[in-house]
Protein backbone atom coordinates (compact mmCIF):
# COMPACT_ATOMS: atom_id res chain seq x y z
CA UNK A 1 0.00 0.00 0.00
CA UNK A 2 2.36 2.59 1.03
CA UNK A 3 4.43 2.02 -2.91
CA UNK A 4 1.08 2.03 -4.35
CA UNK A 5 0.62 5.40 -2.71
CA UNK A 6 3.83 6.78 -3.34
CA UNK A 7 3.46 6.36 -7.12
CA UNK A 8 0.03 7.98 -7.47
CA UNK A 9 1.54 11.27 -5.48
CA UNK A 10 4.01 11.36 -8.15
CA UNK A 11 2.13 10.72 -10.96
CA UNK A 12 0.36 13.50 -10.05
CA UNK A 13 1.70 16.16 -12.54
CA UNK A 14 2.77 20.31 -11.62
CA UNK A 15 -0.38 20.76 -14.48
CA UNK A 16 -2.40 18.89 -12.37
CA UNK A 17 -1.35 20.73 -9.26
CA UNK A 18 -2.13 24.27 -10.89
CA UNK A 19 -5.45 23.24 -12.67
CA UNK A 20 -6.61 22.29 -8.94
CA UNK A 21 -5.46 25.63 -7.78
CA UNK A 22 -7.63 27.75 -10.51
CA UNK A 23 -10.75 27.26 -9.40
CA UNK A 24 -9.51 28.20 -6.02
CA UNK A 25 -8.23 31.79 -7.20
CA UNK A 26 -11.19 31.96 -9.38
CA UNK A 27 -13.30 31.50 -6.34
CA UNK A 28 -12.01 33.74 -4.39
CA UNK A 29 -12.15 36.55 -7.44
CA UNK A 30 -15.41 35.98 -7.97
CA UNK A 31 -15.83 36.64 -3.98
CA UNK A 32 -17.65 40.18 -3.48
CA UNK A 33 -15.88 40.83 -0.54
CA UNK A 34 -12.77 40.44 -1.77
CA UNK A 35 -12.89 42.21 -4.89
CA UNK A 36 -14.00 45.23 -3.00
CA UNK A 37 -10.89 45.15 -0.60
CA UNK A 38 -8.51 45.24 -3.39
CA UNK A 39 -10.03 48.01 -4.74
CA UNK A 40 -10.28 50.02 -1.61
CA UNK A 41 -7.08 48.82 -0.81
CA UNK A 42 -5.06 49.94 -3.95
CA UNK A 43 -6.77 53.28 -4.77
CA UNK A 44 -6.57 54.66 -0.77
CA UNK A 45 -3.00 53.50 -0.34
CA UNK A 46 -1.70 54.20 -3.77
CA UNK A 47 -3.00 57.80 -2.70
CA UNK A 48 -1.54 58.04 0.33
CA UNK A 49 2.05 56.88 -1.42
CA UNK A 50 1.95 58.99 -3.54
CA UNK A 51 1.40 62.31 -1.25
CA UNK A 52 4.06 60.75 0.94
CA UNK A 53 6.12 60.56 -1.99
CA UNK A 54 5.50 64.42 -3.65
CA UNK A 55 5.64 65.77 -0.40
CA UNK A 56 8.81 64.08 0.30
CA UNK A 57 10.64 65.76 -2.59
CA UNK A 58 9.49 69.05 -2.45
CA UNK A 59 12.09 71.38 -1.61
CA UNK A 60 11.33 74.74 0.13
CA UNK A 61 13.37 78.08 0.51
CA UNK A 62 13.55 81.38 0.75
CA UNK A 63 13.60 83.51 -2.59
CA UNK A 64 17.42 85.14 -2.40
CA UNK A 65 16.01 88.06 -4.67
CA UNK A 66 12.50 88.52 -2.75
CA UNK A 67 11.72 89.06 0.60
CA UNK A 68 8.75 87.01 1.89
CA UNK A 69 8.57 84.91 -1.18
CA UNK A 70 9.46 81.26 -0.78
CA UNK A 71 10.64 79.19 -3.90
CA UNK A 72 9.86 75.45 -4.29
CA UNK A 73 11.18 72.82 -6.50
CA UNK A 74 9.90 69.39 -6.94
CA UNK A 75 11.79 66.36 -9.11
CA UNK A 76 10.71 62.94 -9.35
CA UNK A 77 14.32 62.22 -11.39
CA UNK A 78 15.87 58.93 -8.97
CA UNK A 79 13.33 59.22 -5.89
CA UNK A 80 14.90 57.06 -2.71
CA UNK A 81 11.65 55.70 -2.33
CA UNK A 82 12.63 53.05 0.58
CA UNK A 83 14.55 56.12 2.48
CA UNK A 84 11.79 58.35 2.13
CA UNK A 85 9.18 56.18 3.23
CA UNK A 86 11.34 55.11 6.12
CA UNK A 87 12.75 58.61 7.29
CA UNK A 88 8.71 59.44 6.92
CA UNK A 89 7.22 57.26 9.14
CA UNK A 90 9.87 57.25 11.77
CA UNK A 91 7.90 59.80 14.02
CA UNK A 92 5.96 59.68 17.67
CA UNK A 93 4.82 56.61 18.39
CA UNK A 94 6.30 54.93 15.18
CA UNK A 95 10.26 55.16 16.49
CA UNK A 96 8.36 53.97 20.16
CA UNK A 97 7.08 50.45 18.49
CA UNK A 98 10.20 50.20 16.43
CA UNK A 99 12.73 50.74 19.57
CA UNK A 100 10.45 48.02 21.62
CA UNK A 101 10.55 45.50 18.69
CA UNK A 102 14.61 46.01 18.40
CA UNK A 103 15.49 46.14 22.09
CA UNK A 104 12.41 45.29 23.77
CA UNK A 105 11.02 46.87 27.06
CA UNK A 106 12.75 49.26 29.61
CA UNK A 107 13.54 46.99 32.84
CA UNK A 108 13.29 49.42 35.75
CA UNK A 109 11.40 50.27 38.90
CA UNK A 110 8.13 52.50 37.82
CA UNK A 111 7.97 56.03 37.49
CA UNK A 112 6.18 58.59 35.21
CA UNK A 113 7.74 61.87 35.52
CA UNK A 114 9.68 61.33 32.06
CA UNK A 115 8.02 59.15 29.08
CA UNK A 116 8.65 55.57 29.15
CA UNK A 117 7.85 52.92 26.42
CA UNK A 118 5.94 50.77 28.97
CA UNK A 119 2.51 52.45 27.40
CA UNK A 120 2.89 50.40 24.03
CA UNK A 121 1.24 47.13 24.28
CA UNK A 122 3.49 44.27 23.21
CA UNK A 123 1.51 42.35 20.66
CA UNK A 124 2.77 44.66 17.51
CA UNK A 125 6.31 45.09 18.33
CA UNK A 126 6.67 40.98 18.69
CA UNK A 127 4.73 40.84 14.98
CA UNK A 128 7.40 43.30 13.72
CA UNK A 129 10.23 41.47 15.51
CA UNK A 130 9.73 38.38 14.05
CA UNK A 131 9.61 39.91 10.52
CA UNK A 132 12.40 42.31 10.99
CA UNK A 133 14.66 39.07 12.13
CA UNK A 134 13.94 37.86 8.52
CA UNK A 135 13.83 41.35 6.56
CA UNK A 136 16.96 42.85 8.78
CA UNK A 137 14.89 46.07 8.77
CA UNK A 138 12.07 47.41 11.00
CA UNK A 139 10.52 50.35 9.79
CA UNK A 140 9.52 49.78 6.40
CA UNK A 141 8.61 45.92 7.27
CA UNK A 142 6.42 47.71 9.73
CA UNK A 143 4.87 49.16 7.23
CA UNK A 144 4.67 45.88 4.99
CA UNK A 145 2.98 44.17 8.39
CA UNK A 146 0.03 46.90 8.65
CA UNK A 147 -0.31 47.14 4.56
CA UNK A 148 -1.53 43.43 5.30
CA UNK A 149 -3.20 44.00 7.97
CA UNK A 150 -5.36 46.37 6.64
CA UNK A 151 -6.15 44.07 3.39
CA UNK A 152 -7.09 41.54 5.16
CA UNK A 153 -9.20 43.96 8.33
CA UNK A 154 -11.38 45.56 4.61
CA UNK A 155 -11.74 41.90 3.61
CA UNK A 156 -12.99 40.90 7.01
CA UNK A 157 -15.40 44.20 7.70
CA UNK A 158 -17.01 44.14 4.06
CA UNK A 159 -18.20 40.14 5.52
CA UNK A 160 -19.12 41.48 8.96
CA UNK A 161 -20.93 44.54 7.38
CA UNK A 162 -23.13 41.73 5.34
CA UNK A 163 -23.14 39.30 8.31
CA UNK A 164 -25.19 41.89 10.08
CA UNK A 165 -27.58 42.81 7.45
CA UNK A 166 -25.88 45.26 5.28
CA UNK A 167 -26.28 45.14 1.65
CA UNK A 168 -23.38 44.84 -0.97
CA UNK A 169 -23.38 48.51 -1.63
CA UNK A 170 -23.35 49.46 1.63
CA UNK A 171 -20.85 46.60 2.79
CA UNK A 172 -18.73 48.78 -0.22
CA UNK A 173 -19.14 52.04 1.36
CA UNK A 174 -18.73 51.04 4.53
CA UNK A 175 -14.54 49.69 4.01
CA UNK A 176 -14.32 52.55 1.48
CA UNK A 177 -15.19 55.75 3.92
CA UNK A 178 -13.05 53.80 6.70
CA UNK A 179 -10.13 53.84 4.30
CA UNK A 180 -10.34 57.38 3.30
CA UNK A 181 -10.80 58.34 7.20
CA UNK A 182 -8.88 61.96 7.08
CA UNK A 183 -6.31 60.20 9.17
CA UNK A 184 -6.03 56.73 7.72
CA UNK A 185 -2.79 57.30 6.54
CA UNK A 186 -2.20 55.68 10.21
CA UNK A 187 -3.30 52.13 8.38
CA UNK A 188 -0.15 52.05 6.52
CA UNK A 189 2.50 53.68 9.42
CA UNK A 190 4.67 50.69 11.90
CA UNK A 191 1.77 51.10 14.19
CA UNK A 192 -0.94 49.23 15.97
CA UNK A 193 -4.26 50.79 14.14
CA UNK A 194 -4.37 48.04 10.97
CA UNK A 195 -3.62 45.03 13.45
CA UNK A 196 -6.20 45.92 16.21
CA UNK A 197 -8.72 46.89 13.64
CA UNK A 198 -7.88 43.50 11.85
CA UNK A 199 -8.44 41.57 15.68
CA UNK A 200 -11.56 43.47 16.88
CA UNK A 201 -13.30 42.82 13.33
CA UNK A 202 -12.41 39.46 13.48
CA UNK A 203 -13.49 38.83 17.10
CA UNK A 204 -16.75 39.70 15.75
CA UNK A 205 -17.13 38.69 12.36
CA UNK A 206 -16.43 35.20 13.97
CA UNK A 207 -18.83 35.44 17.05
CA UNK A 208 -21.93 36.63 14.82
CA UNK A 209 -20.68 33.06 13.23
CA UNK A 210 -20.96 31.58 16.40
CA UNK A 211 -17.46 30.63 16.19
CA UNK A 212 -16.72 31.86 19.84
CA UNK A 213 -13.35 30.05 20.90
CA UNK A 214 -11.91 31.90 17.89
CA UNK A 215 -13.82 35.12 18.61
CA UNK A 216 -12.56 35.00 22.44
CA UNK A 217 -8.62 34.08 20.78
CA UNK A 218 -8.91 37.04 18.50
CA UNK A 219 -9.86 39.46 21.60
CA UNK A 220 -7.12 38.05 23.61
CA UNK A 221 -4.83 39.25 20.54
CA UNK A 222 -6.51 42.53 20.71
CA UNK A 223 -6.30 43.38 24.07
CA UNK A 224 -2.18 42.22 23.86
CA UNK A 225 -2.49 45.20 21.39
CA UNK A 226 -4.47 47.96 22.69
CA UNK A 227 -6.47 48.29 26.17
CA UNK A 228 -9.19 49.39 24.34
CA UNK A 229 -9.43 45.33 22.92
CA UNK A 230 -10.58 44.41 26.23
CA UNK A 231 -13.69 46.09 26.07
CA UNK A 232 -14.88 43.57 23.20
CA UNK A 233 -15.74 41.16 26.41
CA UNK A 234 -18.66 43.20 27.39
CA UNK A 235 -19.91 43.69 23.87
CA UNK A 236 -19.25 39.84 23.13
CA UNK A 237 -20.86 38.94 25.62
CA UNK A 238 -24.07 41.40 24.59
CA UNK A 239 -23.62 39.18 21.44
CA UNK A 240 -24.12 36.01 22.74
CA UNK A 241 -27.35 37.09 24.84
CA UNK A 242 -28.75 38.60 21.52
CA UNK A 243 -27.73 35.00 19.74
CA UNK A 244 -28.71 32.78 22.45
CA UNK A 245 -30.86 35.03 25.14
CA UNK A 246 -29.45 32.93 27.91
CA UNK A 247 -26.22 33.05 30.48
CA UNK A 248 -27.34 29.70 32.41
CA UNK A 249 -25.85 27.30 32.30
CA UNK A 250 -22.72 28.32 31.17
CA UNK A 251 -21.66 26.68 27.86
CA UNK A 252 -17.81 26.15 26.55
CA UNK A 253 -18.72 28.54 24.05
CA UNK A 254 -19.79 31.07 26.68
CA UNK A 255 -16.40 30.42 28.32
CA UNK A 256 -14.18 31.41 25.43
CA UNK A 257 -15.43 34.76 26.16
CA UNK A 258 -13.12 35.02 28.71
CA UNK A 259 -9.88 34.59 26.66
CA UNK A 260 -10.77 38.42 25.89
CA UNK A 261 -8.80 39.74 28.70
CA UNK A 262 -5.91 37.22 28.28
CA UNK A 263 -3.53 39.80 26.23
CA UNK A 264 -3.95 42.21 28.71
CA UNK A 265 -3.67 40.30 32.04
CA UNK A 266 -0.57 38.68 30.37
CA UNK A 267 0.82 42.32 29.66
CA UNK A 268 0.26 43.59 33.19
CA UNK A 269 2.05 40.32 34.83
CA UNK A 270 4.91 41.02 32.16
CA UNK A 271 4.71 44.26 33.55
CA UNK A 272 4.76 43.73 37.41
CA UNK A 273 8.14 41.59 36.69
CA UNK A 274 10.45 44.58 35.12
CA UNK A 275 8.82 47.25 36.88
CA UNK A 276 7.18 46.00 40.33
CA UNK A 277 3.82 47.81 38.81
CA UNK A 278 1.18 45.84 37.07
CA UNK A 279 -0.46 49.09 35.92
CA UNK A 280 2.82 50.84 34.48
CA UNK A 281 0.83 50.35 31.24
CA UNK A 282 -1.55 53.21 32.59
CA UNK A 283 0.69 55.31 34.97
CA UNK A 284 3.40 55.97 31.94
CA UNK A 285 0.36 57.86 30.67
CA UNK A 286 0.71 60.57 32.83
CA UNK A 287 3.86 62.01 31.21
CA UNK A 288 2.32 62.40 28.31
CA UNK A 289 -0.42 64.62 29.89
CA UNK A 290 -3.02 61.99 30.08
CA UNK A 291 -4.70 61.26 33.09
CA UNK A 292 -8.78 60.62 33.74
CA UNK A 293 -11.85 62.38 34.18
CA UNK A 294 -15.39 62.80 32.64
CA UNK A 295 -15.23 61.91 29.34
CA UNK A 296 -17.24 64.96 27.80
CA UNK A 297 -15.02 67.24 29.36
CA UNK A 298 -12.74 67.24 26.24
CA UNK A 299 -16.15 67.96 23.89
CA UNK A 300 -17.24 70.95 26.32
CA UNK A 301 -13.68 72.27 26.16
CA UNK A 302 -13.38 72.73 22.53
CA UNK A 303 -17.09 74.05 22.31
CA UNK A 304 -16.37 76.72 24.06
CA UNK A 305 -13.60 77.84 21.77
CA UNK A 306 -14.92 76.04 18.45
CA UNK A 307 -12.85 78.29 16.42
CA UNK A 308 -9.56 77.20 17.66
CA UNK A 309 -9.30 74.60 14.61
CA UNK A 310 -5.51 73.38 14.99
CA UNK A 311 -3.25 73.42 17.62
CA UNK A 312 0.35 71.90 18.76
CA UNK A 313 -0.05 67.92 17.74
CA UNK A 314 -3.83 68.73 17.82
CA UNK A 315 -6.51 68.92 14.89
CA UNK A 316 -9.37 70.23 17.48
CA UNK A 317 -12.07 70.35 14.51
CA UNK A 318 -11.33 66.90 13.42
CA UNK A 319 -10.52 65.17 17.02
CA UNK A 320 -13.90 66.70 17.91
CA UNK A 321 -16.06 65.86 15.00
CA UNK A 322 -14.44 62.41 15.08
CA UNK A 323 -15.54 61.78 18.69
CA UNK A 324 -18.98 63.49 18.02
CA UNK A 325 -20.25 61.12 15.19
CA UNK A 326 -18.77 57.81 17.17
CA UNK A 327 -21.02 59.18 19.95
CA UNK A 328 -23.86 59.52 17.34
CA UNK A 329 -22.99 56.47 15.37
CA UNK A 330 -23.31 54.47 19.09
CA UNK A 331 -27.00 56.03 19.72
CA UNK A 332 -27.94 54.53 16.58
CA UNK A 333 -27.17 51.30 16.65
CA UNK A 334 -28.90 51.25 20.38
CA UNK A 335 -32.00 52.42 18.70
CA UNK A 336 -31.49 50.15 16.39
CA UNK A 337 -30.94 47.11 18.25
CA UNK A 338 -27.71 46.10 17.29
CA UNK A 339 -26.89 46.41 21.12
CA UNK A 340 -23.82 44.11 20.59
CA UNK A 341 -22.20 47.04 18.23
CA UNK A 342 -23.53 49.76 20.29
CA UNK A 343 -22.00 48.77 23.32
CA UNK A 344 -18.61 48.47 21.94
CA UNK A 345 -18.88 51.85 20.23
CA UNK A 346 -19.96 53.76 23.09
CA UNK A 347 -17.60 51.88 25.61
CA UNK A 348 -14.57 52.84 23.55
CA UNK A 349 -15.25 56.20 22.86
CA UNK A 350 -16.10 56.75 26.68
CA UNK A 351 -12.58 55.50 27.53
CA UNK A 352 -10.78 57.42 24.81
CA UNK A 353 -12.36 60.41 25.91
CA UNK A 354 -11.82 59.72 29.71
CA UNK A 355 -8.19 60.61 29.27
CA UNK A 356 -9.42 64.54 29.02
CA UNK A 357 -7.89 65.38 26.37
CA UNK A 358 -8.96 65.51 22.32
CA UNK A 359 -5.69 64.54 20.91
CA UNK A 360 -5.70 61.78 19.00
CA UNK A 361 -9.10 61.27 18.74
CA UNK A 362 -9.64 60.96 15.60
CA UNK A 363 -7.13 58.05 15.35
CA UNK A 364 -9.12 56.37 18.09
CA UNK A 365 -12.00 56.86 16.66
CA UNK A 366 -11.32 55.36 13.01
CA UNK A 367 -10.58 51.83 14.48
CA UNK A 368 -14.30 51.76 16.00
CA UNK A 369 -15.03 50.08 12.88
CA UNK A 370 -19.10 49.70 14.09
CA UNK A 371 -19.23 53.51 13.13
CA UNK A 372 -18.31 53.03 9.49
CA UNK A 373 -21.54 50.49 9.18
CA UNK A 374 -23.89 53.33 10.39
CA UNK A 375 -22.01 55.80 7.85
CA UNK A 376 -22.63 53.45 5.00
CA UNK A 377 -26.24 53.12 5.59
CA UNK A 378 -26.61 56.87 5.73
CA UNK A 379 -24.54 56.46 2.31
CA UNK A 380 -27.22 55.33 0.16
CA UNK A 381 -28.51 58.93 -0.11
CA UNK A 382 -26.49 60.21 -2.54
CA UNK A 383 -25.91 64.22 -1.03
CA UNK A 384 -24.42 62.27 2.24
CA UNK A 385 -22.48 60.07 0.21
CA UNK A 386 -21.02 62.74 -1.86
CA UNK A 387 -20.30 64.92 0.94
CA UNK A 388 -18.50 61.54 2.76
CA UNK A 389 -16.32 61.20 0.07
CA UNK A 390 -15.82 64.59 -0.33
CA UNK A 391 -14.52 65.67 2.91
CA UNK A 392 -12.97 62.82 3.40
CA UNK A 393 -10.70 62.85 0.67
CA UNK A 394 -9.92 66.04 0.87
CA UNK A 395 -9.05 66.17 3.90
CA UNK A 396 -7.20 62.36 3.59
CA UNK A 397 -5.09 64.36 1.31
CA UNK A 398 -4.09 67.62 3.57
CA UNK A 399 -3.50 65.66 6.78
CA UNK A 400 -1.26 63.25 4.62
CA UNK A 401 0.58 66.22 3.25
CA UNK A 402 0.94 67.72 6.64
CA UNK A 403 2.67 64.15 7.78
CA UNK A 404 4.76 63.91 5.59
CA UNK A 405 5.98 67.32 5.88
CA UNK A 406 6.75 66.35 9.55
CA UNK A 407 4.12 68.98 10.94
CA UNK A 408 3.12 68.11 14.77
CA UNK A 409 -0.64 68.79 14.02
CA UNK A 410 -0.59 65.23 11.97
CA UNK A 411 1.14 63.43 14.02
CA UNK A 412 -0.85 61.92 16.77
Amino acid sequence: MPNESVKELAAVGPQQITAGRVPALRGLLRDRSTRAACFTFCLTRALILLIFILAGQIKVMPDPFNTGIIDSRLSLHHVPVAELLAGEAQTADANWYVTIAMNGYERRAFENTTPHNWAFFPLFPLLLRAAGFLTGEFTLTGMVVSHLCFFFALILLHKTALAFGLASDAADRAIFYLAIFPTSYFFSLPLTESLFLLLTVASFYFAKRERWWIAGLCGAFASATRVTGVLLLPALLVLYWQTYRHFWPPRRKLLALFLVPAGLLSFMLYLRGITGNAFAFKGALAAWGRTSGFFLMPLLAYLRHPLELVGPWNPHFLNFWAAAITIVAGLVLLRRGEYALACYTLLCVLVALSSVLLQSQARYAMVVFPTFLVLASWGRRQAVDTAVRTASLVLLSLMTALFAAHFSVALS
